[in-house]
C-alpha cells in the first residue's frame, strides 16, 4: 500500500509519496478525486514524458545542484510506467561555464539517474549565456542544436533556446523557427497538441509570467496566439508549481514547471521577499501523460520529497481551444478558518508573538496578513506565506512577531488568509490584550 500523506491545509491539495501512480490509494483517500485519477488506470497511455527546468549547475544553495538534481531525476524517471523522454527547459548551468556543463553531463549521462531509453532534450536559458562562450560549450558538450523539432510517438515537440542572457533574447531566427514549426505541426499533426518548450514563459499567462512579477516575455506571443493546440512549458521564475495559477489557458495553454534547485516567489507579496522560508529545499518537475483519446493529464511532483501534488491537471481534446477549463478562473470559494479559531498571543516586554493555525481552501492557501489593531486602527501589519510549497512539510501553525508595541493600550491581533487569486477569508481575532508598562526599578542605596 502506498504511503499516503494528506495535507490538512486544503481539501483537495493531497499528496502521494510513492514510486508509482498510486491511483487506487488516492481514490480511497478522497472520492472526489476518483474521476480525475481513474483516467490513468482505465485508458492506455500513448506517450509519457517529463519536464524540468533551472538545474543551475553548479549552484550550491541547500545541498547544491549536484545533489538535488540527481535526486529529482530519480524521483521522476524511475516511476512506472517509464517516461519516453525528459525536457530540460533552460538555465542548465548557473553561469554557462565549461565546468558546469561537465557537471551536468556527469549527472545526465549516469544511468543511475537517467534510465536507459529515456532521451534527454535540452535548451538554453539566460544563465547559460552569462559566460561569453556559453553557447559554444552548450553545442560542444551536449551535441544538440539550439532549437529542435522532434517527433515522439507521432506527436510534435518544439524546443526554443534563448540567444542571449536577456529574458527577451529570442532573436529573429528563433522566432522564425517557432513560427515555421508551429505551422508545420498544425498541418502535419492535425487535431493533436503541439508541445513547445522555452525557458522564459509567455507574458501574462501562467504563474511567474505576469508583468508585475517580472519574469515573462512578449517576444513570442504573436506567434503562439495563433495556435490553441500549443501547450507551452517554461521555467525561469522558479515559482512553485503547487500554485494553481501554474497552468493558464486563453489563446493557448501555458504551464510553469518550477525549478530543480530552489524556489522563489514574487516581490512585494510578503515581508520575506522573494526567498521564502525553506526555499532552498524545493525542487519540482512534471510528468505528462497522453492518452489514446487525445486527452492530456499532467502530474505535478515535489521531487525533493517524492510527493505528488494533486489534483492532476487535465487538458481535453479537441485541442482547438473549445475545451479550455483553466480559463478565467477566480479561485472561489475563499479560504476559511475553522469555527471558533482564535490567534494565540505571547507577550514579552513590548513585543508579542502571534500564532495561528492554517486555514483551509479548495486549492491552496497562499499567504496571510496579520494586523495589530488599536481602537479600530491598524498600527502594525505583516504578511507571511503559508509555505504550501513544502507540501507534506507545510507547518500546521504559523507564527509572526511584532516588536515596539505601544504599552498600556487595548490591542488585538487580526489574521486573514488569502488564496492565490487574492480572495480573503473572514478574519479571526484574539482577545484584547495589553502590553504592560515596564516595571520601575527602585534606586539602589549604597
Amino acid at each position: 500500500m502506498n504511503n499516503i500523506l494528506a495535507n490538512n491545509i486544503s481539501r483537495r491539495h493531497f499528496l502521494i509519496s510513492t514510486g508509482v501512480l498510486g491511483i487506487a490509494a488516492n481514490t480511497m483517500l478522497n472520492g472526489t478525486l476518483a474521476a480525475n485519477e481513474t483516467q490513468s488506470e482505465t485508458q492506455s497511455k500513448l506517450l509519457r514524458f517529463a519536464v524540468i527546468s533551472d538545474t543551475h549547475f553548479e549552484n550550491k544553495r541547500g545541498e547544491g545542484a549536484k545533489v538535488k538534481v540527481p535526486k529529482a531525476l530519480k524521483n521522476l524517471l524511475f516511476k512506472k510506467p517509464p517516461v519516453d523522454a525528459i525536457f530540460v527547459a533552460g538555465d542548465l548551468t548557473d553561469r554557462g561555464r565549461q565546468e558546469e556543463y561537465d557537471q551536468l553531463k556527469a549527472v545526465f549521462d549516469n544511468k543511475d539517474f537517467v534510465p536507459e531509453g529515456v532521451n534527454v532534450h535540452y535548451l538554453m536559458g539566460n544563465h547559460d549565456h552569462i559566460d561569453p562562450n556559453g553557447q559554444k560549450y552548450y553545442l560542444a558538450k551536449l551535441q544538440q542544436p539550439l532549437h529542435q523539432f522532434i517527433d515522439i510517438g507521432g506527436y510534435p515537440f518544439i524546443t526554443i533556446s534563448l540567444n542571449s542572457a536577456r529574458a527577451s533574447g529570442y532573436n529573429e531566427s528563433s522566432r522564425q523557427f517557432l513560427a515555421d514549426n508551429l505551422e508545420k505541426s498544425a498541418k502535419d499533426y492535425s487535431g493533436k497538441p503541439v508541445f513547445v518548450f522555452m525557458h522564459v514563459p509567455p507574458l501574462d499567462t501562467c504563474y511567474g509570467s505576469l508583468k508585475h512579477e517580472g519574469w515573462g516575455t512578449d517576444v513570442l506571443l504573436s506567434i503562439l496566439n495563433k495556435y490553441p493546440q500549443a501547450v507551452v512549458f517554461a521555467g525561469h521564475s522558479h515559482f512553485p508549481i503547487g500554485d494553481p495559477r501554474s497552468i493558464h489557458q486563453d489563446k493557448f495553454t501555458s504551464i510553469n514547471v518550477g525549478s530543480t534547485t530552489y524556489s522563489e516567489v514574487e516581490r512585494g507579496i510578503v515581508n520575506a521577499g522573494i526567498h521564502p522560508e525553506q526555499y532552498k529545499y524545493v525542487t519540482e518537475g512534471i510528468i505528462v501523460n497522453i492518452f489514446v483519446d487525445g486527452n492530456i493529464e499532467i502530474e505535478r511532483w515535489d521531487t525533493y520529497r517524492n510527493e505528488e501534488i494533486l489534483p492532476r491537471w487535465s487538458i481535453k481534446s479537441p485541442h482547438d481551444g473549445s475545451q479550455f477549463s483553466y480559463k478565467n478562473r477566480k479561485g472561489l470559494p475563499a479560504p476559511a478558518f475553522a469555527a471558533g479559531t482564535k490567534p494565540i498571543i505571547d507577550i514579552t516586554k513590548n513585543s508579542c508573538t502571534i500564532t495561528f493555525p492554517q486555514a483551509t481552501e479548495n486549492e491552496v492557501v497562499f499567504r496571510y496578513t496579520v494586523d495589530i489593531i488599536d481602537n479600530g486602527n491598524t498600527i502594525l501589519s505583516t504578511s507571511k506565506f503559508s509555505q504550501f510549497y513544502l507540501n507534506s512539510k507545510m507547518p500546521d501553525k504559523l507564527s509572526v512577531q511584532f516588536s515596539d508595541l505601544p504599552v498600556d493600550k487595548k490591542l488585538l491581533a487580526r489574521v486573514r488568509a488569502y488564496d492565490s487569486y487574492n480572495n480573503s477569508s473572514e478574519p479571526i481575532e484574539c482577545e484584547i490584550f495589553i502590553v504592560p508598562k515596564p516595571a520601575v526599578q527602585a534606586a539602589s542605596v549604597s
